[in-house]
């Protein structure tokens, strides 16, 4: 048997709250590395000025 089954097995035999509890842990410490990094704001051209942009000078 797999230690994933084996693992499986062991926490479906215990209370529904604490498998509900674990599973809920579990997806709280997952999710933020599986979560896209944000980039920031999409600011359009026409407003880049006003928001404090510099234009690009070569």
């Amino acid at each position: 048997m797999s230690s994933f089954a084996k693992f499986l097995r062991f926490y479906s035999d215990r209370e529904p709250v604490v498998v509900a509890s674990c599973a809920l842990g579990a997806v709280a410490i997952v999710l933020p590395l599986v979560v896209v990094p944000y980039d920031g704001p999409k600011i359009p051209e026409s407003i880049r000025k006003s928001r404090g942009y510099l234009e690009k000078t070569d």
